[in-house]
């Protein structure tokens, strides 16, 4: 079975860059319905901040 990917749009504020701004995420749907980050327009992994990031946070807090 193939699995899904979906894109969502989060916007907030971003430490990194010190400014608001608006990320493209996808993220794939697993068998079990869970959701994975799969890919964001973003350093988010790799930035200083990804620990605390209020702005990606927001995805995290989507899933079920």
């Amino acid at each position: 079975m193939a699995k899904e990917i979906t894109e969502e749009f989060i916007s907030g504020f971003c430490k990194m860059q010190n400014q608001t701004r608006t990320v493209i995420c996808e993220m794939e749907i697993q068998e079990d319905g869970s959701r994975k980050l799969y890919s964001s327009d973003c350093a988010y992994g790799a930035c200083e901040h990804s620990g605390d990031c209020l702005l990606m946070g927001q995805i995290f807090a989507k899933e079920p």
